[in-house]
């Protein structure tokens, strides 16, 4: 991670049953640097931790950075030890923003399909537009009521349709997608089961209307071949092993390469790719971005063949 940033906690909050609200405020009189919907950070939340939170936008934004975070089942995760560790007026460090979810402001009619604490980078999407005047509906699934987040907020706000999945007669994203205009640009963020089916039940859409946010790497069980990559700025050409990253072959050999979460999730290491095929293994790029094969993720992604890469 590129620590950027250090903020201070100034607020933790409930937000719904197993979810925090979290505010940092900057050190000194600079405010933090403003971010668009949909954008995330960084943050360290242990000496070897580091996490991506979406970033929650209000248009009375004060300068202040707010996430949400449930917490998490595992021992020793992120999530837990914000929930667990984490106490007011403690100092962290964090990236500035990254937006690899934005709104295409050209749209003329936007929906958004939530599930669980998927809604954090969706609901700073659905207040955008909703100042914008913009046509937008939102589908928001949760396990139960208490566990909806913003409850209060949408539970009366026009065009949302809030799900609790518990009560068993919740529609699917199989009921609701195929009566979305042709038109009209979606936006799904959620489990990967969901992110999952969004993808199958959009995949004969217009790709650049089709938006997805993944915060969680997706096992890949393809084999991988070595490789050679041409880092144009300095023409020095390296061997990517198939048990190795370009990444890791870049750091090694004294590159200077940005990256963060060095699992395909966060998009710090994007690089221009100059020539040659990807072999694309993160879920930050969209199908039709993939299929340009002209930028990668060099943490996790691979060249199907030779690469040659702006870095």
């Amino acid at each position: 991670m590129t620590d950027d940033l250090t903020v201070r906690l100034v607020a933790v909050e409930y937000g719904a049953a197993g979810i925090n609200r979290y505010r940092f405020a900057p050190l000194g009189d600079e405010p933090l640097p403003a971010f668009e919907p949909g954008a995330h950070i960084d943050v360290r939340v242990a000496a070897e931790v580091v996490k991506q939170y979406s970033l929650i936008w209000s248009a009375g934004d004060t300068g202040r950075y707010e996430i949400a975070v449930r917490a998490g089942d595992r021992d020793g995760s992120s999530s837990r030890h914000l929930h667990h560790e984490s106490v007011v007026g403690s100092d962290y460090r964090i990236s500035t923003p990254r937006n690899n979810f934005g709104i295409d402001a050209e749209g003329t009619e936007h929906h958004l399909f939530a599930g669980g604490i998927g809604i954090t980078p969706l609901i700073s999407m659905y207040r955008w537009l909703t100042a914008s005047k913009s046509t937008v509906r939102m589908d928001y699934w949760s396990p139960t009521a208490d566990r909806t987040l913003f409850r209060d907020e949408l539970a009366d706000a026009p065009g949302v349709s809030l799900f609790a999945t518990a009560a068993g007669s919740a529609p699917r994203l199989a009921d609701r997608i195929p009566g979305v205009p042709s038109h009209a640009h979606l936006y799904c963020c959620g489990p990967p089961a969901m992110v999952d089916e969004f993808d199958r039940l959009t995949a004969d859409r217009d790709p650049a209307l089709v938006h997805r946010e993944r915060f969680t790497a997706p096992a890949v069980d393809r084999p991988a071949d070595a490789f050679t990559v041409t880092l144009h700025r300095s023409g020095r050409v390296l061997t990517v092993p198939a048990n190795r990253s370009i990444l890791e072959i870049c750091c090694e050999a004294g590159v200077d390469a940005e990256f963060s979460c060095e699992e395909g999730v966060c998009g710090a290491c994007e690089v221009k790719v100059l020539a040659g095929a990807v072999d694309h293994r993160d879920t930050v790029l969209g199908p039709a971005e993939r299929a340009g094969h002209d930028r990668m993720m060099i943490c996790c992604s691979r060249g199907r063949g030779d690469l040659v890469i702006d870095l």
